[in-house]
């Protein structure tokens, strides 16, 4: 049976697929690679920045939203003076 041409479908055979994959299937790969890669570096930043937040906390032996507070309200007395 042949395909007869409608103006907007295509045909799907073997050529049609293979193209299409070459196309847009090699860019979707390299575009899920890099999202992934891009979450990776994200978590390692987060986590350092979790790791950070620890270290302040054990070297002040306060909270950080403790030492935050702490911090406005000395520049908000040093504005008074």
């Amino acid at each position: 049976m042949k395909f007869k041409y409608d103006g907007k479908s295509r045909p799907t055979n073997k050529t049609y697929t293979k193209r299409w994959f070459e196309i847009f299937g090699k860019k979707e790969e390299e575009e899920l690679k890099e999202s992934y890669e891009q979450s990776k570096r994200n978590k390692i930043e987060r986590q350092d920045l979790i790791d950070s937040i620890i270290d302040v906390e054990k070297k002040s032996g306060k909270d950080l939203v403790s030492l935050i507070i702490d911090r406005k309200r000395k520049e908000n007395n040093d504005k008074k003076k």
